[in-house]
């Protein structure tokens, strides 16, 4: 745990925001969260940066968007699979590692890493997470390089977009069309899967595997591929952008930033020192918004 003085803990305004107590006690979980990523990080020589709004925080507020609920990293590829190989075994007893690699069930292309599995109904068990009983972490971002060529191009995006779309769709088609899928794909990947196995989890491993495909020394571009390819082909971020990283005060820790981080931060928000408590949000806040209607109703908060 961080030590963090109880002044943190009390609600407060920032840029006519308002930050309860909670969602405080949210953000100190999730800096422990991210403080075990970076000492594994460290210990292993692997590169991460802050990403998105966590980003934006560093370099406009010193910590959190005030109304961010959430901590997101970068990690380039070979980096990433490192990481994922030592992971689960070096994180700390009762946290959760939420990836294809740890989880058969893990139906995305990141990875998400939590201070639990389960939502924290002890309330004595609780004070381990400065008295939050909800599920909170840092997912990572891996970022892949893209071929130069238009036409490679076009012949990459059309293979991930085949393995992503039945991989994330699986339960929705019939089987004669998921047969029809896992033969194209084999045929393409030159590989075959189990259909006796856990097919939805091969797709996902196999996704990763098409994704880091192109290296460095052949491409010029790095981008998150699913938004690439389902919201945005023009999203990709020069790799020169990415050749160092820069600590930024974040609240009580620090966070790593890219080089490029101006550019990155104008490709992703424009003028992003102009306020906007909409723009970029990914889902409903607060994220644990669920978990509190399940406490209440189970009197349990």
């Amino acid at each position: 745990m961080l030590e963090l003085d109880d002044n943190y803990f009390k609600e407060e305004e920032r840029c006519g925001f308002k930050i309860s107590s909670m969602m405080k006690r949210v953000w100190a979980v999730e800096m422990d969260v991210l403080t075990e990523i970076d000492r594994i990080c460290k210990e292993y020589g692997l590169t991460y940066y802050a990403a998105f709004g966590t980003m934006l925080g560093a370099v406009r507020h010193k910590g959190f968007v005030p109304w961010d609920d959430d901590i997101d990293i970068y990690m380039l590829r070979p980096d990433y699979q490192v990481l994922m190989k030592v992971l689960s075994d070096e994180l700390p007893q009762g946290y959760y590692n939420s990836s294809s690699y740890s989880d058969s069930t893990h139906m995305q292309p990141l990875t998400s890493v939590m201070n639990t599995k389960y939502i924290i109904t002890d309330v004595s068990e609780r004070k381990k997470f400065y008295g939050c009983p909800y599920i909170c972490g840092v997912d990572i971002f891996p970022l892949d390089y893209i071929p130069n060529d238009e036409e490679e191009l076009s012949v990459f995006r059309n293979l991930y977009t085949i393995i992503y779309s039945t991989a994330r769709e699986y339960y929705q088609y019939t089987k004669e069309e998921l047969e029809e899928y896992l033969k194209r794909i084999e045929e393409m990947c030159n590989t075959k899967i189990d259909r006796e196995g856990n097919i939805p989890n091969q797709l996902w491993l196999l996704l990763d595997k098409v994704a880091g495909i192109f290296g460095e020394d052949e491409c010029e571009y790095l981008t998150y591929l699913p938004t690439n390819i389902c919201y945005d082909a023009e999203l990709k971020y020069k790799k020169g952008w990415f050749k160092s990283a820069k600590r930024f005060p974040f609240e009580y820790i620090s966070v790593p930033l890219p080089n490029g981080y101006d550019e990155l931060l104008k490709v992703t928000y424009s003028d992003y020192m102009k306020y906007d408590k909409q723009r970029g949000r990914a889902h409903d806040y607060p994220f644990y918004k669920k978990q509190e209607e399940f406490l209440m109703e189970n009197n349990l908060l």
